[in-house]
């Protein structure tokens, strides 16, 4: 019976063992998942109560990155296009337009909410509830 244990216990000593791996090997399943990589999404928010927006566009083929990011905050509305990949990240091209002179409250307005990963909707003041601010307003 104690050889059986024994025996037992040598083997789950056994498969419990890490696998070694060396850098080499590593190193090109690193390269292997980075060039075979692939994502996008998006998101954008529209906020018409405090006079915002915000979008976020992402790509991902392999190595290679694109995507943009734009705001507004009722002085500016500022978009910037850019890539990374082997040589880094850089700004392709930035827009910046002048647009008032500061945000409006708008206690009427709604917030919309859109993106990939999280679908659409919207919120609004709740006006009726003061321990409560906003309200989901889904379609």
């Amino acid at each position: 019976m104690f050889k059986l244990v024994l025996i037992a216990c040598l083997l789950v000593a056994a498969i419990a063992l890490p696998i070694e791996q060396d850098d080499e090997d590593k190193a090109e399943l690193e390269r292997i998942q980075n060039e075979s990589a692939q994502y996008s999404f998006n998101a954008h928010v529209d906020d018409q109560i405090n006079d915002g927006t915000i979008a976020r566009e992402e790509t991902r083929e392999g190595t290679k990155v694109s995507g943009m990011y734009s705001y507004s905050d009722g002085f500016v509305r500022r978009t910037v296009h850019y890539e990374a990949d082997e040589n880094g990240y850089r700004v392709v091209k930035e827009e910046t337009e002048d647009i008032g002179d500061g945000p409006q409250f708008n206690p009427n307005g709604q917030a919309d909410v859109d993106g990939s990963l999280i679908g659409k909707y919207s919120i609004k003041l709740d006006q009726d509830d003061n321990e409560k601010h906003y309200k989901d307003v889904r379609a």
